[in-house]
C-alpha cells in the first residue's frame, strides 16, 4: 500500500510532492520491513530452509504483521492530511483489499515453495504475477486516462459556457463536504466528487441558442435542456470508470416531492449521491450570475435553500449543506 500523487497544482509544487511522496514511501516499507524483521528474531524464525508447522504459522503472522504496519502508516498520513477519522479508512482498507493481500500472501508462500526447489523455479513462478502486475497498471492507467479526457470535455463545455466549467468543480468540492457532513467517508466522497465535476457534461449536446440564452427559456427550449441529464448518463454509460454511476448524473435533477424531471423519482428513490449533488448544484447556482438573473445575496440563497428542503431537495442532504456552509463562513 503506497501513498500516490494526486493533482499537483504547479511544477515546482508536483516535483516537491512527488520527492516526498517517494520518501515517505521508501520510509513506511523500511520501517515496516525493519519491524517484521524484529518479530521473525524475536522469535526465532530461523531462514534458509522452507519453514513448516509452527514456523510456518509464524511466517504467515509476519506477512500479516508487515501488511498491518504498511496499511497503518498509509491510513494514518491520509487521516492526518484529509481529517478523514482513521478507523473509516482502515475499513475501507480492509473491505476493499483484504482479499487481494491473501492472495498475495498465498502467492508470496508459493514462491517460497518454488524456490526450496530451485532458484529457477521460483523466477518461472514470478513471471506470471509480474504480468499481471504490469496489466493491471496499464489498466489504472488506461482509467485515469478516460477520466481526464471527459474531464477534459467538460472543461470545453467552459469555452462555450464560462460558468459550465467553473460550476462543476465548485459543485464538486462542496458536494464532497455535504458527503462526509453525512457521514460518507472514502472511496464514497471520491466517487461524488468525481461524478459531481461531470455531472453537466450532457449539456454538449446542447445548441448555444438554448444554453446561452439571456432570458429564460420557453417551454420548447425547456424540453431541449431537460434532456441534458439522459445524454450524461448515456456518454458516462459506456466508460468503466464512470458506468455505474451513470444514474447520479441522470437524476440529479429529480426532486424530493416528486415534481423533478426525466423520470419523476421522489424521496428515497433518488440515489443519494445524486441528491447531495443536487444540493450543492443549486446552492452554487444561486450564489452565481447566471444569463438570465445577476446572483442571489448569500442570506437571500440561504432563505431559498431552506424553503426548497422537503419540496426540491432532501431535508437531511440540506441540513449538511447548511452546516458544512456555516463552517465556511
Amino acid at each position: 500500500m503506497y501513498l500516490r500523487v494526486i493533482n499537483p497544482n504547479s511544477k515546482g509544487q508536483r516535483s516537491l510532492f512527488i520527492a516526498e511522496v517517494v520518501t515517505f514511501n521508501i520510509t513506511q516499507v523500511a520501517l515496516s520491513l525493519s519491524i517484521t524483521a524484529s518479530y521473525f528474531l524475536l522469535l526465532g524464525v530461523p531462514t534458509g530452509y522452507l519453514a513448516t508447522g509452527p514456523d510456518f504459522l509464524k511466517v504467515v503472522g509476519g506477512f500479516f504483521i508487515f501488511v498491518f504496519l504498511n496499511s497503518s502508516f498509509v491510513s494514518g498520513v491520509v487521516s492526518l492530511s484529509t481529517r478523514q477519522p482513521f478507523r473509516y479508512l482502515a475499513t475501507e482498507w480492509f473491505r476493499d483489499f483484504s482479499v487481494q493481500y491473501l492472495i498475495l500472501c498465498i502467492s508470496a508462500l508459493l514462491l517460497v515453495v518454488l524456490y526450496s526447489l530451485s532458484p529457477w523455479h521460483m523466477l518461472l513462478g514470478l513471471t506470471p504475477l509480474v504480468l499481471v502486475h504490469l496489466s493491471f497498471r496499464s489498466y489504472l492507467k488506461i482509467r485515469e486516462e478516460a477520466q481526464k479526457t471527459f474531464e477534459k470535455v467538460v472543461e470545453l463545455l467552459e469555452q462555450r459556457d464560462p460558468y459550465t466549467g467553473e460550476h462543476s468543480g465548485e459543485v464538486a468540492e462542496l458536494a464532497g463536504a455535504i458527503a462526509q457532513e453525512l457521514g460518507l467517508r472514502g472511496s464514497e466522497v471520491e466517487m461524488i466528487k468525481a461524478v459531481a465535476r461531470v455531472h453537466d457534461i450532457g449539456k454538449i449536446a446542447v445548441p448555444d441558442r438554448i444554453l446561452l440564452k439571456p432570458g429564460k427559456l420557453d417551454p420548447d427550449e425547456w424540453e431541449v435542456m431537460k434532456r441534458h441529464p439522459d445524454i450524461g448518463a448515456e456518454l458516462l454509460k459506456g466508460l468503466e470508470v464512470y458506468g455505474r454511476y451513470a444514474d447520479i448524473v441522470r437524476y440529479e435533477h429529480e426532486h424530493w416531492d416528486g415534481s423533478g424531471y426525466p423520470q419523476g423519482l421522489k424521496g428515497e428513490e433518488i440515489p443519494l449521491p445524486a441528491r447531495i449533488i443536487a444540493a450543492a448544484d443549486v446552492w452554487h447556482a444561486l450564489i452565481s450570475d447566471r444569463p438570465y438573473r445577476p446572483a442571489y445575496p448569500k442570506e437571500k440563497a440561504l432563505d431559498i435553500i431552506r424553503s426548497m428542503a422537503g419540496r426540491v431537495l432532501d431535508p437531511k442532504v440540506v441540513g449538511a449543506l447548511l452546516r458544512v456552509l456555516e463552517r465556511q463562513g
